[in-house]
């Protein structure tokens, strides 16, 4: 860490992905900007989790291991003890990609008045290989005024101020809590997001993955009588309650307000990576 206070707290909530979990914990540790700090809120897992975190102790700014309400709840608990200006997540299942906070630093320098950038996002297989590729995009005002706010769940960078602002992550969401937060901040807060890279975060789609697992034929969240269905659809229910203009998005507007390029070149980013190890992705 550069400083005593770090430029970004970053939080990793995690239950029993003990497998996945160090390689999370170095996507972090390697990063070529030293300017954060890494908080762990493990859920009191059955696995070898908490061996992984005492690996690693000396570099984690803090961490517990203790029952919580879910994930929303562990984010909030990190995020209660960070010290860094900007705050962001990461799943215990997935990794940051290379100079993430080094290209953050540039922008906030670049941007010093803005409290939210975004990155893009590269799907991977189990493996880790590249499945598909999202750019990191600007904010559209049509777009919002449609109901549609897009960005990547940790691919955002938000300031504390921000967070709090808007009373922070609603523990009642275990799914689409990134969702909501994101329409907290541009309808309540009326906060706007600027892009700083191309790709910030590597999401891991496996069987067993808490929102992707679906994809797989073996997975059980394949059963429509999975309880996470029901909750998702609660979920959605709610954010329609609390903002009603997502109930009449116009697909007009939405497909007029697309950023083309960035969507454009996501898709020959996907042609030309597909397959490669996001480790060998360009820097």
């Amino acid at each position: 860490m550069e400083n005593s206070v770090p430029l970004v707290s970053i939080v990793i909530a995690n239950y029993n992905y003990g497998r996945f979990l160090e390689e999370a914990i170095q996507s972090v540790l390697n990063q070529s900007c030293r300017d954060f700090e890494l908080i762990v809120c493990d859920a009191a897992s059955t696995d070898n989790s908490v061996d992984v975190v005492k690996r690693y102790a000396d570099k984690i700014s803090w961490w517990c291991s203790e029952k919580d309400g879910g994930q929303s709840a562990a984010f909030n608990k990190g995020f209660s003890h960070a010290r860094g200006k900007f705050l962001t997540w990461l799943n215990a299942d997935d990794v940051m990609l290379p100079r993430t906070i080094e290209r953050l630093k540039t922008a906030v320098n670049d941007h010093p008045a803005c409290e939210w950038f975004v990155g893009g996002c590269l799907w991977l297989s189990p493996e880790m290989r590249v499945i598909k590729c999202g750019r990191g995009r600007p904010m559209s005002i049509l777009r919002k005024w449609a109901g549609s706010v897009v960005t990547w769940g940790p691919s955002s960078f938000f300031t504390k101020r921000l967070l709090d602002s808007v009373g922070g992550v609603d523990e009642r969401f275990h799914y689409a809590m990134d969702g909501d937060l994101w329409r907290r901040f541009a309808y309540n807060a009326k906060a706007r997001f600027l892009p700083f890279c191309r790709y910030a975060w590597g999401l891991r789609m496996h069987p067993d993955a808490k929102m992707s697992g679906h994809n797989f034929k073996e997975s059980a969240q394949q059963d429509k009588s999975h309880p996470k269905w029901e909750q998702i659809r609660k979920e959605v229910a709610w954010m329609n309650e609390y903002y009603p203009i997502l109930k009449h998005g116009n697909l007009l507007v939405k497909l007029m307000s697309v950023s083309w390029y960035g969507s454009i070149m996501g898709r020959i980013d996907t042609l030309r990576y597909k397959g490669i190890h996001y480790s060998e992705m360009p820097k």
